[in-house]
């Protein structure tokens, strides 16, 4: 007598008792490294199990989900916001993992697909099957050939043609790390695209002052829903969603006054502008280079307090080098990739917009600090030189890796 395979079976939960077992599966699961580091996913698959545990499942929609889990308005558009197909195509990846080291698991959730009810699976015990009963001088043929019955001595042509696809596999892999290693731009945005979700594009305001060299100041009262954006911003922005538009992404342009950490929590952001922006200021603050408060206007080194980069007050705004922050980092605060493109004034801005979507100047920051950086923190440094209003091309004058 044989034992057939285990397999899994479709399974509804009704008694008490099952219900308990399902719960504390969903437990381990929420424990298990694939969930414990994160907010959202745990959340949305802790609410979709218990809804439909507690007879609601049919009321599961993305809409309901998007209002219950993720806070959303009773109105939003979900076209524009798919935080809730993008965190349920996560929870479905990273149930497949977690089950992919448990094949013997008693009971098994899943996420459907475009579905956001889950599906509970049961293990049956294996059924007993009767070994065939062999006649008497009945012939027994032999196993199909298997590699493991050629004899153990390989003869040297097979050595060699071993030897010959190993150096081939690593010329492939060699020469396909230098298509990536080449693609510096994709290198620098592929982990912000890679989320699906849309991404913000936050931007800070001015309004106009003749108090102010520049002609403008900070537009620093958030309860103002529409300040006037500057030309260099405007550049900015535009050159940021072109490249997004370009590669296939999706995003939302807003003012800093209409972002709020959640938004900044469940998307990734790119954040424009820094004295300008308020948001910049307290998402870089942690960082070693940050820009220090207002109205001091000055980007400093924390691991080096006696260096610093800041603007010549003594001299006219047109012809005064300005200094800029492009920062690309996972926040530890919002678990959310954010980009910072930020200068000291809007010269600053417009340099780092540049730097940030330029394939050249990316390729530069690529043979100064090496290959491997795509998924690490990274921040860089810029000085660029202004005459008669003029900015000229963005210089690295300082970086760090992480």
């Amino acid at each position: 007598m044989i034992l057939a395979a285990p397999k899994r079976v479709a399974w509804i939960p009704t008694a008490p008792e099952e219900q308990k077992e399902v719960l504390r599966a969903l437990e381990e699961i929420l424990a298990s490294p694939y969930f414990c580091n994160s907010k959202r996913y745990p959340a949305l698959l802790r609410y979709v199990v218990e809804q439909t545990l507690e007879g609601h499942g049919d009321e599961i929609k993305e809409r309901t989900v998007g209002i219950d889990v993720f806070g959303r308005a009773p109105d939003y558009d979900t076209n524009l916001d798919t935080v809730v197909r993008y965190s349920a195509g996560e929870v479905r990846k990273r149930l497949a993992l977690y089950y992919s080291d448990l094949q013997d698991s008693p009971v098994v959730i899943s996420l459907t697909p475009r579905s956001y009810r889950p599906e509970f699976l049961r293990l049956m015990p294996p059924a007993e099957q009767i070994e065939p009963e062999i006649p008497e001088g009945a012939q027994i043929l032999p196993s199909p050939v298997s590699l493991a019955s050629f004899p153990k001595r390989h003869s040297p042509w097979m050595w060699m043609v071993l030897a010959l696809v190993a150096v081939g596999g690593i010329a492939i892999v060699l020469r396909t790390s230098n298509i990536g290693r080449s693609d510096a731009m994709s290198e620098f945005w592929s982990p912000i695209l890679d989320q699906k979700a849309p991404i913000i594009i936050s931007l800070g305001g001015v309004r106009f002052s003749s108090h102010s060299n520049s002609g403008t100041e900070v537009a620093s009262d958030i309860s103002s829903m529409n300040p006037y954006l500057s030309f260099e911003n405007g550049l900015a922005m535009g050159r940021v969603a072109a490249l997004i538009n370009a590669r296939g992404g999706s995003y939302r342009v807003q003012p800093v006054s209409y972002t709020t950490l959640a938004q900044i929590r469940e998307n990734p952001t790119v954040l424009v502008g820094a004295y300008n922006n308020e948001w910049t200021y307290r998402i870089v603050r942690p960082l070693r280079f940050h820009f220090t408060a207002h109205p001091e206007e000055r980007i400093v080194d924390e691991e080096n307090p006696s260096r610093s980069w800041s603007r010549d007050q003594s001299k006219p705004f047109t012809d005064t080098p300005d200094y800029a922050l492009v920062a690309r980092f996972k926040n530890p605060t919002t678990d959310s990739f954010v980009v910072v493109v930020a200068g000291i004034q809007r010269f600053g801005t417009d340099a780092a917009s540049q730097f940030a979507t330029s394939p050249e100047l990316l390729q530069a920051f690529d043979r100064q600090v090496g290959w491997n950086w795509r998924n690490k923190n990274i921040e860089v440094v810029l000085r660029v030189d202004v005459v008669n209003g003029r900015a000229g091309a963005p210089i690295i004058e300082a970086t760090q890796i992480w």
